[in-house]
C-alpha cells in the first residue's frame, strides 16, 4: 500500500503540469556512497562507493520557486562481504518536488535549492553472493531485492543557470538485501535488510 501511494503522488508531480510550465532537460551524473549495513551474524557488511548517470528533467512551475524534477539513472551500488563484492546493477527513478531560493543580485551566479520525493529502484541482472560450506551442500546467500522505494532528502545550488550540484541521502523504505540459507537445496529466509545511500551529483541543464 505504501509503495501504491508514492507510486501515484510521483504520477500526479509529473502528470499534473500547467500548460505554461518551463520544462528544461540535462545529464547528470554522481557518486553512491552507500552506508555500512549488518551481516546475519552482527558483523558489518561494509558498502562501497558507486555511480549513477543519467537523463534529468526539471519543470518550473508558475508559483514562485516551486518545481518538479525527474531522473533516469543507471546506477550501480554493493557491499563487501567476507572479502566479496556483491554489486547492484540498478534502474533509479527519482522524482523531486524542489524549491528554488532566488536571492536578490546573486540569483544570475547561484540559486539555492532543497528537494524532496520518492525514488523506485529496479535490480538489473544478478545481484548475489552464495558461500558454500566446505565439504557440505549447504550455503549462505546474500542478494538484492528485485526493487525497492525510497525517499530522497537533499539541497543543492544551481550554477550560472546551468550547472546543478545537489547532496542527496536516500533513505529506503522497504528491505533492500537478504541473507537466507540454502540447506538440501531448500533457501530459508534468515534476515532482511535496509541500506541508506549518500549521493552527490552535478548535472548540466541545456
Amino acid at each position: 500500500m505504501k509503495k501504491i501511494s508514492f507510486i501515484i503522488i510521483a504520477l500526479c508531480m509529473l502528470v499534473v503540469v500547467p500548460a505554461n510550465a518551463q520544462v528544461k532537460f540535462g545529464i547528470k551524473a554522481g557518486t553512491n556512497l552507500v552506508e555500512s549495513i549488518d551481516n546475519f551474524d552482527g558483523a558489518k557488511a561494509d558498502g562501497f562507493t558507486g555511480f549513477f548517470v543519467g537523463p534529468t528533467a526539471r519543470v518550473t512551475l508558475p508559483i514562485v520557486g516551486l518545481g518538479v524534477a525527474a531522473d533516469i539513472l543507471y546506477s550501480q551500488t554493493g557491499a563487501e562481504i567476507g572479502g566479496e563484492k556483491i554489486k547492484r546493477n540498478s534502474l533509479e527513478i527519482p522524482v523531486y518536488l524542489r524549491y528554488d531560493l532566488a536571492l536578490p543580485v546573486v540569483s544570475k551566479i547561484v540559486v539555492p535549492f532543497i528537494a524532496v520525493g520518492p525514488q523506485f529502484g529496479f535490480t538489473l541482472g544478478s545481484a548475489d553472493q552464495v558461500w558454500k560450506s566446505e565439504g557440505l551442500d549447504d550455503a549462505l546467500k546474500f542478494e538484492y531485492k528485485k526493487s525497492n522505494l525510497s525517499l530522497n532528502v537533499g539541497a543543492g545550488a544551481t550554477l550560472f543557470k546551468h550547472v546543478q550540484a545537489h547532496v542527496n541521502y536516500n533513505i529506503a523504505l522497504g528491505k533492500t538485501s537478504q541473507y537466507t540459507t540454502i540447506i538440501n537445496g531448500a533457501e530459508s529466509l534468515i534476515k532482511e535488510e535496509k541500506t541508506n545511500t549518500w549521493q552527490i551529483s552535478l548535472a548540466y541543464i541545456f
